[in-house]
């Protein structure tokens, strides 16, 4: 039996009874122990390979994931053409802006553990990260290399550590309340999830079976829940903020040229729109704004297969003047590059996709010395006078002898000057002005006092400006006169002040004076403004060749300039003259014709309205032959995206020849309108004539109702014999033609004279 006194290992004979029993564990130890060592040794036999292909053949993989690089696509910014006057002088140009960005991480304080081990260890064999000493000591370097370059970066950029340290601090707070956020957030969500969960219990009468099947499909249908100390990871944590704007160039340069020292720094190049002569030509020039909303869906919408300009929201669109009229011409399109960044963000190469294209340069008609000179003019004439002065303003030569005749209550004003043969723009200019750069980089107590202006500094008055033109308009009606061919020029009308009653339809010197100007045949009545022999005549002709020639000439309608926003004016006519007018007539429909609407219109009043440019086309096509021309402020483009190439101007349209124009009208009125200027009747004589050089023109005094001043207009052309220019100027509520706005045109002309513009005559006028 096995409890015998005597075992196996006590017998001498255990090995004849091991050989009978040899499964016996008793019996047989070494078997036992080899099996024993072989369950050990069999598993670790087979994770051993699989280790060393872990360590050598698969480490590659392992670390190429831990080392992926993200590659991404970031725009190049490019520059917009430049604006230049013709005589080379840059009005609009872009300037680079240089930024420096920095990585979270090298902002950070103090460091984050993981990233700067990480960065540590990236700087290491892979020896070397086995010696944890080594290790630390690295990590050491790296932080003492982070505060090398903040204390390098302060003294090459010349701020303050401490400017630089709240910079970090400021990046630092808003990434921290963010993640303060997220966390917050988190929570939220945790305590809600462990609210809404409840635990099902089993029903009494269900069995085991069915709890344990409903414990694992509640396993397997559930997440996990997450660690409630698994740290939050941001991708504001992994990207490049703002430090510092707008650093000067060869901070930016030498941070760009030198990412060793360093590093975690990026530089962003942006650019802003400089003007550089301010306020000069501001209406003409036009802004640059970033795209809004609407107009950018609009593009989009537009062009479905993609915008060809590129638009992105924040990118800046002309708004006005030349600016957006040649916006597509001027704008730049952006570059792109290939960033390639590893898996905390930070760079490790660039590449580019697209380089840049600089926007074509527009180079304008304006002659920007006249323009300036005049501006300068038009900024004294309407500015208002000392109460001195305005003691001194009663009768008509003290007024003359004032500076440029200034209006004692002047809001604005306009002058324009144009060449007759091609309808270049000279000059444009509106008074009172605004600083163009103060769109760009707005200061509020500037913006505000700007907006709040009465006078309207943002209104451009010399195109879009529409008032009564007043007795200007009667060399229009003076042509449309001897061309009904029911009038004779000739045939002189006796003019007692007034036309039936004195107190309407009045001669201005009537109203002022209580005189007549006697028998006057028509170049009298251009010479000396008689309103009652245009009263007469358009009695006898009717309001029909008014309208029909006005409309000839341009009026109610733009003149076509390549300046947006230009307003057509109003021209008012009898209703069987308004079937096929313009829209600004269509829209009068409701008002009646009387009889005194013709009268007034005779004389340039009624609901006719005109803008500056219209009424300087006008002179110019009286002074060329009878051809209308188109003003244009643009003349030609830069070259093409720095191709060297000269890139295909639109060109202006060409002059049209006024239909049923005879020269023989056209030589009666620039009689009349030499006259006004050169006889000692005219009402241009005294303070608009010249020694140097003969000048053509024509004052205008119109009514602007109630107890409002009188616009002040005076409208011509010069040299008299061979004109070259037209000009307009008009001054908003600010009295007599003749007294104010006459002085200012003859400054305009001397002007010309000075700057080159136009030659003086051979000889002097007689006096």
């Amino acid at each position: 039996m096995l409890n015998r006194a005597s075992n196996d290992f006590a017998d001498t004979d255990r090995a004849s009874v091991s050989a009978a029993r040899p499964w016996q564990v008793d019996g047989n130890p070494n078997i036992r122990l080899v099996w024993l060592g072989a369950a050990f040794i069999l598993p670790l036999l087979a994770v051993v390979p699989r280790l060393m292909q872990v360590q050598d053949a698969l480490q590659a993989s392992i670390l190429d994931r831990y080392e992926q690089t993200t590659e991404t696509t970031e725009a190049i910014p490019s520059r917009d053409g430049r604006i230049l006057s013709s005589d080379g002088r840059v009005l609009a140009y872009d300037v680079e802006r240089y930024d420096i960005h920095a990585h979270y991480r090298w902002v950070e304080q103090p460091a984050d553990k993981d990233w700067l081990r990480h960065r540590a260890l990236s700087q290491l064999s892979r020896s070397d990260r086995r010696d944890r000493p080594r290790v630390v000591r690295e990590e050491k370097n790296v932080q003492g290399q982070r505060d090398a370059v903040w204390t390098r970066l302060a003294q090459l950029a010349d701020i303050p550590t401490d400017e630089l340290q709240a910079s970090r601090r400021q990046i630092q707070e808003r990434i921290e309340r963010i993640i303060d956020r997220v966390e917050q957030r988190r929570s939220r969500l945790r305590t809600e999830e462990t609210d809404t969960t409840t635990t099902a219990e089993p029903d009494a009468g269900d069995g085991w079976w069915q709890s344990v099947g409903s414990a694992i499909t509640s396993t397997l249908t559930t997440p996990p829940r997450r660690g409630a100390t698994e740290p939050v990871i941001i991708k504001e944590e992994l990207q490049y903020h703002p430090l510092l704007e707008d650093v000067h160039r060869d901070v930016a340069a030498e941070v760009a040229a030198h990412p060793e020292l360093y590093p975690g720094l990026r530089i962003r190049v942006s650019t802003r729109r400089v003007y550089p002569a301010h306020d000069v030509a501001a209406h003409l020039i036009g802004s640059r704004l970033p795209i809004g909303d609407a107009e950018l869906k609009s593009r989009q919408e537009q062009f479905s297969d993609g915008d060809p300009l590129d638009y992105r929201p924040g990118d800046r669109t002309g708004k006005t003047g030349v600016e957006r009229e040649y916006n597509p011409y001027l704008r730049g399109l952006r570059g792109e590059r290939k960033i390639i960044t590893n898996r905390r963000g930070e760079v490790i190469d660039t590449q580019f996709v697209r380089r840049p294209h600089v926007g074509r340069d527009v180079v304008l008609t304006l002659h920007l010395p006249l323009q300036e000179r005049l501006e300068y003019i038009l900024d004294e004439a309407i500015r208002p006078p000392s109460a001195s002065a305005e003691t001194e303003t009663t009768d008509a030569e003290t007024v003359a002898a004032t500076p440029a005749g200034r209006a004692a209550a002047g809001r604005g004003g306009a002058i324009v000057a144009i060449d007759v043969h091609t309808g270049e723009v000279l000059a444009a200019v509106s008074a009172p002005r605004f600083d163009l750069n103060l769109l760009v980089s707005t200061n509020p107590d500037r913006w505000r006092e700007a907006i709040s202006d009465p006078r309207r500094p943002f209104f451009a008055r010399s195109t879009q400006m529409t008032l009564p033109p007043g007795s200007i308009f009667k060399a229009l009606t003076s042509i449309a006169l001897m061309e009904s061919g029911r009038f004779d020029p000739d045939e002189k009308m006796f003019c007692q002040g007034f036309l039936d009653n004195p107190n309407r339809f009045r001669c201005y010197i009537y109203r002022n004076g209580g005189n007549g100007h006697g028998d006057t045949d028509l170049t009298d009545a251009i010479t000396r403004s008689c309103n009652v022999y245009f009263f007469n005549a358009a009695r006898k002709v009717g309001p029909e060749p008014i309208v029909d020639w006005a409309r000839r000439f341009g009026f109610g309608q733009p003149t076509g300039i390549d300046v947006p926003g230009e307003k057509s004016g109003n021209l008012p006519a009898p209703p069987d003259m308004r079937v096929g007018s313009t829209h600004a007539d269509a829209s009068k429909k409701q008002h009646p014709w009387y009889p005194g609407d013709t009268l007034g219109l005779a004389i340039g009043q009624t609901r006719l309205t005109v803008t500056p440019m219209q009424v300087a086309r006008m002179m110019a096509a009286i002074a060329n032959g009878g051809y209308l021309v188109t003003p244009h402020v643009a003349r030609d483009f830069g070259p093409s995206f720095g191709d060297g190439e000269r890139s295909q101007f639109p060109s202006a349209p060409q002059p049209q020849r006024i239909k049923g124009l005879t020269e023989a009208s056209l030589a009666r009125v620039r009689e009349g309108l030499e006259k006004v200027v050169a006889d000692p009747r005219g009402t241009g004589y005294k303070r608009v004539r010249m020694q140097q050089i003969a000048i053509a023109g024509k004052t205008g005094t119109a009514e602007a109702g109630g107890s409002k001043g009188d616009h002040a207009w005076f409208a011509g052309y010069v040299p008299a014999q061979k004109p070259r220019v037209a000009f307009v100027v008009v001054l908003e509520h600010a009295g007599s033609g003749g007294r104010v706005a006459g002085p200012v045109a003859r400054q305009l002309v001397e002007a010309m004279l000075e700057l080159g513009v136009l030659q003086p005559a051979q000889t002097a006028m007689r006096n």
